[in-house]
């Protein structure tokens, strides 16, 4: 088969990594990226060829521009190559399965309603839409594919990430004794609106922990000392994260590391949301919520069990869920190569 996987975001590079290389034993695999942050870097590292078709566009008429770009590119590619399907968390791909004959999977862990443009863009033309059992949807019931797991337990299940402490050597970083502050650009085109840590916060936030080791890292910038494809190892081994981020915070939580969330979405997602108050493994506050926030941030570093009880709070989360990255994988070869559809 000829395989067109489509990845936007650098959070899709490793949600399809894994899975992409199972599938290159027996398939011809393409993959489509977009210059979004780090998307291509991070291809690269892990030695995925990969054809880059469009750069983000700033606004909402470039964003729109940069779609149209992508699909007639992608339709492009399409012609050379002959795709039998399309894999992705992707407009493109919905648009692509609307002008010809392929089945196109489009996987997404975000509430229709937390990014509505994208839903309404995408899947009325994609064949199937993968998503988590906990997400809210009201509209094509009949295309959804429900898991019960997390994107990011495609790469962070422990059959799929081990950590290696000895990495921490390269950062003169110990395990446990730094903490991780994350800002998201908040300039996705569901952002609009969305309020997150801000000088006045994090002054506050500064006042406690300050002292303690910080890695700063912050979305769209370079502005840390940690290379890409090391961050999830850092990730693993921090005391604790304090971000408006949802992916990092997701990332966090999978692997049992705690978490403070402070943003104005706080309370709409249905995954953190799970996370937060079913396993407990990361605390959300909104704007408005800062003496909150500073009374959990002082009660987590004062814990001297902090660690221990995370670890057996992912362990639960872990029990319940399955390896998405071998979901996928069976998905793949009991749904989409028996189907008598392609």
């Amino acid at each position: 088969m000829n395989i067109l996987i489509d990845i936007g975001h650098p959070a899709h590079v490793h949600l399809f990594r894994n899975l992409i290389t199972h599938l290159k034993k027996k398939h011809t695999v393409i993959i489509a990226s977009r210059n979004k942050d780090i998307t291509n870097e991070l291809l690269t590292y892990h030695g995925l060829d990969h054809i880059s078709l469009t750069i983000p566009g700033r606004n909402l008429m470039s964003m729109i521009k940069e779609f149209l770009i992508r699909d007639i590119k992608m339709y492009l590619l399409h012609w050379k190559y002959k795709f039998d399907i399309a894999l992705g968390t992707s407009v493109s791909i919905g648009h692509l399965s609307m002008v010809t004959e392929i089945e196109s999977f489009n996987f997404n862990e975000d509430d229709d309603d937390i990014v509505p443009l994208y839903s309404l863009l995408s899947y009325p033309f994609s064949t199937k839409i993968i998503i988590p059992e906990c997400l809210r949807y009201k509209k094509w019931s009949c295309k959804r594919i429900l898991h019960n797991s997390y994107h990011e337990l495609a790469y962070l299940h422990p059959n799929n990430f081990t950590p290696n402490e000895k990495i921490l050597k390269k950062y003169n970083l110990e395990r446990g004794k730094y903490i991780i502050i994350r800002n998201s650009a908040l300039k996705a085109h569901h952002d609009r609106g969305v309020k997150g840590l801000g000088n006045s916060t994090w002054d506050k936030i500064y006042d406690i922990i300050k002292g303690q080791s910080l890695i700063f890292s912050r979305e769209n910038e370079r502005s840390h000392k940690i290379d890409p494809w090391d961050m999830h190892q850092i990730l693993a081994h921090a005391k604790l994260l304090i971000s408006d981020s949802q992916s990092m915070t997701m990332e966090a939580a999978v692997l049992g590391v705690p978490s403070i969330r402070y943003n104005s979405l706080v309370g709409k997602i249905s995954v953190l949301e799970e996370l937060e108050h079913k396993y407990k493994l990361t605390c959300g506050f909104r704007p408005g919520q800062e003496n909150e926030m500073i009374a959990k941030l002082k009660e987590l570093l004062g814990n001297p069990d902090l660690h221990h009880e995370w670890q057996v709070k992912r362990e639960k989360m872990l029990s319940d869920k399955v390896d998405f990255n071998q979901w996928m994988i069976d998905f793949f070869e009991n749904e989409i190569v028996t189907s008598n559809k392609i």
